[in-house]
């Protein structure tokens, strides 16, 4: 199985040091945009859309437990409200395959869009 490249790290920073800067300089979830108005569409959605799809592609049935954006929006706030990206998910695997498929890069994630039948932003 492959590995990920070794993560960089200025000399003499820890682990612990290096992630508390990088969610420092990333911001809160709230001014990424994951305020009360995502927190009701993000339930709205759920209700609507109760299962996970990453899990429908494996033939398992799993409730879903948050919403994922399924483009990365970094920061993109028309990305982020466009609803024809979200997908429900469960925590396993918005944190576990979906993290693994961004790693790998922007064909595996093209390549994951189209089992799920959805489109490229732009």
């Amino acid at each position: 199985m492959p590995k990920s490249p070794p993560t960089f790290r200025p000399r003499g920073q820890t682990a612990a040091e290096s992630e508390r800067e990088y969610d420092r300089a990333r911001g809160s979830a709230s001014e990424r945009g994951y305020d009360a108005a995502w927190n009701r569409a993000a339930k709205a959605f759920l209700g609507v859309h109760p299962l996970c799809r990453y899990c429908d592609l494996e033939g398992y049935v799993t409730a879903a437990t948050l919403v994922d954006h399924f483009w990365p929006h970094r920061g993109d706030r028309d990305l982020f409200w466009h609803r024809a990206f979200w997908v429900s998910s469960c925590e396993a695997c918005h944190s576990g395959m979906k993290q693994r498929v961004e790693r790998a890069g922007p064909s595996a994630l093209r390549e994951l869009a189209a089992r799920l039948g959805i489109g490229a932003p732009g």
